[in-house]
């Protein structure tokens, strides 16, 4: 990676709801933002619900496989 590419990245912040609307605004004013989304609290239904876990656990696999692929066939 040279020190002037245009990379991505993907990052979350926990931020009091009455901040949100001047922090999505600041944020904007300095990054090029692709996408902005609320992600919901799901520790209870995480700690409850055994199809949410597994499902989570089915999400986390296939990211991870994704992203080896991507990093095996998207050189440079």
């Amino acid at each position: 990676m040279n020190p002037n590419d245009i990379i991505t990245i993907n990052t979350t912040f926990k931020v009091e709801a009455k901040e949100l609307s001047s922090f999505e605004w600041e944020l904007r004013q300095v990054v090029n933002v692709i996408d902005f989304k609320h992600v919901s609290n799901t520790e209870k239904l995480y700690s409850s619900d055994d199809t949410f876990k597994k499902l989570v656990k089915a999400k986390k696999e296939a990211t991870k496989q994704c992203e080896l692929y991507i990093n095996k066939h998207n050189k440079k």
